[in-house]
C-alpha cells in the first residue's frame, strides 16, 4: 500500500486533492501551480483539467497589454476569461524576454484576487480563492499592474493559461484556454529631411524685378510625419537686394513622403547685376537640428538698352543717312516698316521729325 502511494502520478494526487475539497470548483482555487501558463517550455492546465481539449471553441482567454512599453513605466494588465455557462474562473501569467526570463514585475490587486509566485527565476501571477469569482457566470477579467523594465530589452510576450470552470467539483467539466501576446519598445522617432534642386541650380534674368523661379524636391526622410519650414537667406548690397520667396513656407509630410515647391529669386528696381547666391534652409519640426541646403546662384545682367528705332541704319549715330532712309519710304502703309518709327503703320512727316529731333545723337552707348 505504502509502495503504491509513493508511485501515484502527480496528477492523480492533485485530482484526489480536488475530490476531497469542499470549496473549491478545480483542483488550485488558492492558485495553480507555477509553470502551467503554456510559455515554452511549460505545460498549461490541461494536464490536470483533461475533460475537453486545450482552446476548445464556445470559449477564449483575452489580454490587454501595452503594445509598447516604455522602461519603468507602470501598466495596467487585463485577463479576460470567457466561457457561457461557467461559474468559476482561474489563470496564470508570466512575462517573459526574447530569452525566456523574466521581464517586469507583476502587483497583485489590493483587493487579493491575484497574487505572486517565482519558479527558476520567473514571475508568476494567479488568481486567489477570492479571485475565482465564484458564481460569476459566463465571463469574469482579473486587473493588475505590471512595471516594465527598467531598460529596453525588446519584445517581450505574455503568457497566460486560464481555466473556466462550472463549479461542480470535477475537473472534467472545465475548459483551459490560452493566449500569448507581444509588447515592444517604442520606434525611436527619427527625423531627417533632405532638399534638392529640380532642373538648373544657376539661372540669369535681366528683369531682376521678376526674377527666376527655381523648383525645389522636399522629402521627409524621417519615420513620422513632420512640417518642414523653409527658409531663404538674402543677398543685400549698397544698390538693393536679391532674395528668395517660396510658393509655400512649410509642408506637413508622411514619412518618406516628397513635395515640390517653387523657389523665386527676384530683387528690387536698384539691384546691380551680377551673381547672386540664395541658400535655402529646410529645417525639421520635429527635431530642428535636422536641416538640408541647397544653394542657387541667379544672374542678373545688364538689361539691354533702349531701342532707337531714329537711328534707323543702327551705326550709332543719328544722321542724314537715316533722314533718307526714312523719306525713301514716305507715304508707304503697313507692317514692318523701319522707316516707321512712332509704329502708326505709315511713314509720314511726323517719323521725319522724329530723326530731326534726335539729329547728332550717339546711340551706340
Amino acid at each position: 500500500m505504502n509502495y503504491l502511494k509513493n508511485t501515484l502520478p502527480l496528477c492523480c494526487v492533485l485530482l484526489l486533492l480536488f475530490a476531497v475539497s469542499t470549496g473549491s470548483a478545480f483542483a488550485f482555487s488558492g492558485g495553480p501551480p507555477n509553470e502551467v501558463t503554456g510559455a515554452p517550455n511549460e505545460s498549461t492546465c490541461v494536464q490536470c483539467h483533461t475533460g475537453n481539449d486545450l482552446n476548445v471553441s464556445g470559449g477564449s482567454l483575452m489580454l490587454a497589454i501595452p503594445e509598447t512599453y516604455e522602461p519603468n513605466e507602470v501598466y495596467t494588465i487585463v485577463v479576460n476569461l470567457s466561457r457561457t455557462g461557467q461559474s468559476r474562473w482561474g489563470f496564470e501569467m508570466t512575462a517573459l524576454d526574447a530569452d525566456g526570463a523574466r521581464a517586469g514585475s507583476f502587483a497583485a490587486d489590493e483587493a487579493e484576487n491575484t497574487k505572486l509566485s517565482e519558479a527558476n527565476s520567473k514571475q508568476y501571477i494567479k488568481h486567489t480563492s477570492i479571485g475565482t469569482a465564484q458564481g460569476t457566470t459566463d465571463e469574469h477579467s482579473w486587473e493588475f499592474q505590471w512595471t516594465a523594465p527598467d531598460a529596453d530589452i525588446g519584445p517581450i510576450t505574455f503568457y497566460a493559461a486560464g481555466n473556466a470552470s462550472n463549479g461542480n467539483f470535477n475537473p472534467v467539466d472545465d475548459y483551459i484556454y490560452t493566449e500569448q501576446k507581444e509588447s515592444t519598445p517604442p520606434i525611436p522617432v527619427v527625423a531627417d529631411v533632405s532638399l534638392e534642386v529640380v532642373g538648373d541650380t544657376a539661372l540669369s534674368t535681366t528683369d531682376a524685378v521678376a526674377g527666376v523661379s527655381y523648383t525645389l524636391k522636399v522629402t521627409n526622410t524621417g519615420n513620422m510625419m513632420d512640417t518642414v519650414s523653409l527658409e531663404a537667406s538674402a543677398e543685400v548690397g549698397i544698390e538693393g537686394t536679391v532674395l528668395g520667396s517660396f510658393s509655400e513656407n512649410s509642408i506637413a509630410l508622411e514619412a518618406e513622403a516628397s513635395a515640390e515647391v517653387t523657389l523665386t529669386v527676384k530683387g528690387d528696381l536698384l539691384t546691380t547685376p551680377g551673381d547672386y547666391a540664395i541658400t535655402v534652409t529646410a529645417t525639421s519640426g520635429t527635431d530642428n537640428t535636422m536641416m538640408a541646403e541647397v544653394t542657387t546662384t541667379t544672374t542678373i545682367e545688364m538689361p539691354p538698352p533702349p531701342p532707337t528705332p531714329w537711328d534707323v541704319n543702327d551705326d550709332g549715330t543719328v544722321n542724314i543717312q537715316d533722314l533718307v532712309l526714312v523719306a525713301n519710304q514716305f507715304g508707304e502703309s503697313g507692317e514692318g516698316l523701319k522707316g516707321d518709327l512712332n509704329g502708326d503703320g505709315t511713314v509720314n512727316i511726323q517719323d521725319l521729325v522724329i530723326v530731326a529731333s534726335h539729329f547728332g545723337e550717339d546711340t551706340s552707348n
